[in-house]
């Protein structure tokens, strides 16, 4: 986390209220310049789950994920942003699916996304089974990072988090099941995850460079993954995506990108 004062209240009620028991809260202050530092010393004398890391220097978000992973303890890693929110149960379900499926490295869930910068809400459905969720990639993000779980063995194998921040979640997912790890959803709304204007994402790229950026990435998925050559047209359909109308994009969304959303 880096500068999460703000949401410091909301994600402590959200982890320490999961009711799976074995598990630890491991938090790296990205050298924070906020209260986050005070707030973090205080939470790691309240609960003995919570172990704080403080690097040497400012390691930004993928390197600082890998340096998380590699210090948990745990078989299973589950990811939370600090902006976003765990039913009690998130960690329970998840740790059940990867024991009922040894064969699978990476499960997210459903969740409901509360997007300010286009100004919805609805519940996100990903797919269900492998092979939807391998094509998914072609086309856009299949789970939210903030909601994934997944083993600290297909993380190794894949080789860690790819050193390109932002894009660090799609990447990985394609590194595991480019290494033979299957995906999985567990078909529960187990969170919520909030889009911010004013978050990293958007800060750092105007939307038409982000939408390139996710398109190389897109490309990355059919080529590593054997997907049919004409799912490459997916990939260039995100060049002019940028430049649809709000409503146009949430029916291109539902239709020719195929995710499910529920509208609420």
């Amino acid at each position: 986390m880096y500068n999460g004062a703000d949401h410091f209240e909301q994600i402590r009620d959200s982890i320490l209220g999961q009711d799976y028991g074995d598990y630890e809260w491991v938090i790296l202050d990205d050298r924070s310049t906020d209260e986050t530092p005070a707030l973090l010393s205080g939470l790691a004398e309240e609960s003995d789950r919570v172990r704080v890391l403080t690097p040497d220097e400012h390691l930004g978000r993928a390197r600082s994920l890998n340096r998380v992973v590699e210090a948990a303890r745990g078989a299973y890693v589950a990811q939370q942003d600090f902006d976003d929110l765990s039913t009690p149960d998130r960690l329970r379900k998840q740790a059940d699916y990867l024991d009922a499926n040894p064969d699978v490295g990476v499960v997210g869930a459903y969740y409901e996304r509360v997007d300010d910068v286009r100004g919805e809400s609805y519940v996100r459905q990903p797919p269900t089974e492998h092979a939807d969720l391998v094509r998914a990639m072609a086309k856009y993000i299949p789970f939210a990072h903030t909601l994934v779980t997944f083993r600290k063995a297909a993380w190794r194998e894949a080789g860690g988090y790819p050193l390109e921040d932002d894009l660090e979640d799609i990447g990985l997912w394609i590194q595991m099941a480019a290494a033979g790890w299957r995906l999985g959803t567990v078909p529960e709304n187990l969170g919520t995850h909030f889009v911010y204007e004013e978050s990293t994402w958007h800060r750092r790229f105007d939307y038409a460079h982000r939408q390139r950026r996710l398109a190389r990435v897109h490309l990355r998925a059919v080529r590593e993954l054997g997907l049919p050559r004409w799912m490459y047209l997916y990939p260039l359909g995100r060049l002019v995506y940028p430049y649809l109308p709000t409503a146009v994009k949430r029916i291109v969304r539902r239709t020719v990108g195929g995710v499910s959303e529920q509208s609420r």
